[in-house]
């Protein structure tokens, strides 16, 4: 078998193989070394850029550059490799709830794929909630995906939501369905999500990085890092310590003056308002 280059280049990436058949043990070794590699960021939204949705160049972006990016872009990538190894793979799109009851848009893509007559959820682009391994389309059980445990609710016929327990119970992430969907569709979504100027991504600084055992998270002024010890968080005080956690923590490349404008826009404008 023969993948196009930016899909070679991904999986050569994450140190994987063409397998012989495509498997749930691969699919898992895909999606846990795809979430511990490549970070989940609004860095590119926030800055204003033009994000293309070319396979070409989200492998050139995630892959050869290791900047990361979100569920548009991530959830593509593996869809697309995916597919090419013969996978039974749909694309999906999911109204991102955050525990509200809201009338949500669909802004969130993701992936069911179909192997030996049972249907897995595929998500490598959620974020720090974002599971790190292949989750049974089963409602009301308990599934385990490294530090975290989620479960699927049924909520009509061929719509589900997916929850992830914290500690004061279930926290409802999205909202999917079974429905037919293009990249068409993707389409329209991602350019809300990077161009609407009441977009989540447009007004806040999120970045993460996931392994199975702990989950690093910027959002904003907070940096925090959670595993089976507990979570620990602490304020982001200066340009400094933000171009630091980019360079040392994300292995994101970015010149100063980008992250003292990051710093000064999203950042310093939160700090003033926690200090009063």
């Amino acid at each position: 078998m023969s993948l196009p280059l930016s899909l070679l280049s991904y999986l050569t990436d994450l140190g994987l193989e063409i397998p012989d058949r495509l498997t749930l043990a691969f699919t898992t070794r895909l999606q846990q070394r795809h979430v511990e590699r490549y970070t989940f960021n609004s860095i590119a939204a926030l800055l204003r850029e033009d994000i293309s949705l070319d396979i070409d160049d989200i492998s050139q972006k995630l892959v050869t550059r290791g900047f990361g990016g979100y569920c548009f872009e991530h959830n593509k990538l593996t869809f697309e490799l995916l597919k090419a190894l013969g996978g039974d793979v749909k694309l999906m799109l999911a109204r991102v709830l955050n525990n509200q009851d809201i009338n949500a848009p669909r802004t969130h893509r993701v992936s069911l794929l179909t192997l030996d007559n049972h249907s897995y959820l595929i998500d490598t682009g959620f974020g720090s909630n974002g599971p790190i391994a292949p989750l049974l389309l089963k409602t009301d059980i308990e599934q385990k995906a490294g530090i975290d445990t989620y479960r699927l609710i049924q909520k009509a016929p061929q719509e589900y939501d997916l929850q992830i327990r914290q500690a004061d119970g279930y926290f409802t992430l999205y909202r999917f369905d079974l429905a037919e969907y293009s990249d068409a569709d993707c389409t329209l979504g991602h350019f809300y999500s990077h161009k609407h100027p009441q977009a989540a991504f447009v007004n806040n600084l999120v970045v993460s990085i996931k392994t199975a055992e702990q989950t690093t998270l910027l959002k904003n002024q907070n940096f925090t890092i959670k595993n089976a010890s507990g979570e620990h968080t602490q304020a982001v005080t200066t340009a400094a310590h933000l171009a630091d956690l980019f360079a040392s923590v994300f292995f994101i490349s970015l010149a100063p003056e980008i992250s003292a404008h990051l710093f000064d826009r999203v950042i310093a404008p939160r700090l003033s308002e926690h200090s009063l």
